[in-house]
């Protein structure tokens, strides 16, 4: 994949202002994992891209909900956001501290995780016990890694379908019930081509490595044939 051909693609599309560094390094990480996690899949590749684009505000790094800079201040948009949409909603419910640790798990990451649930079922793709240190989301390597195996699982889906479901009935509206139902699905889809576009510019997003022919596989020799080799070594007049 020459990476350099994609972010020339997107500076036409997404990022006509120019791709900033930490653009780069948020997209440089997701790569990364789509190459040791991923399934090879150009289109896989561009729908990772094109929900860390929605989820980060185009920022592409992980980022804590609300864009907020701790946890305290996440804690307090959350909170702020649960008392308008009311008590019964999805946000006031997950805006309580809870677990053994009393921890908020509010959004993080390029994925925005949501739920004590959902950070204990990624902790061992994350390398790291997310319930008891789920600011572990905002490492750039933990966030791409979650980000790339729950799209593909289907961990986020109550059908526990993942992205190739949807991506391979040609679907990418629909695809977005592998993050969050429906919500701006028709926006994302729209990224999605812009994305899909420019990792197609770039060539294959995970090639298979060739062996090359001195690294070919030989049979290995039986020991008759070690004892030939040697006895043919030790006396060349009687190798006939």
């Amino acid at each position: 994949m020459e990476r350099s051909k994609l972010y020339a693609s997107l500076r036409t599309t997404l990022f006509k202002g120019g791709v900033t560094q930490a653009q780069v390094s948020g997209i440089e990480g997701i790569l990364d994992a789509f190459m040791t996690h991923g399934d090879g899949k150009p289109d896989t590749l561009a729908y990772a891209l094109a929900t860390a684009y929605h989820e980060t505000g185009g920022r592409m790094v992980p980022v804590r909900e609300g864009f907020a800079s701790s946890d305290a201040s996440a804690r307090a948009a959350v909170n702020k956001l649960a008392a308008k949409r009311g008590p019964k909603s999805a946000v006031a419910k997950y805006a309580k501290p809870t677990g053994p640790y009393n921890h908020v798990y509010y959004g993080r990451g390029q994925v925005q995780l949501t739920w004590l649930d959902n950070y204990q079922k990624s902790s061992a793709d994350a390398g790291v016990d997310l319930v008891k240190e789920p600011d572990k989301m905002l490492d750039p390597v933990v966030s791409a890694r979650v980000l790339i195996k729950g799209l593909l699982d289907g961990r986020w889906n109550g059908a526990k379908k993942g992205l190739r479901f949807y991506l391979d009935n040609g679907d990418v509206v629909q695809a977005r019930r592998t993050v969050n139902v429906l919500d701006k699905a028709e926006t994302i889809a729209g990224y999605f081509q812009h994305f899909l576009a420019a990792v197609n510019a770039a060539g294959s997003p995970a090639p298979k490595p060739e062996m090359p022919p001195s690294a070919t596989p030989t049979k290995k020799a039986g020991w008759l044939e070690v004892l030939a080799a040697l006895i043919i070594a030790l006396f060349p007049g009687r190798s006939k």
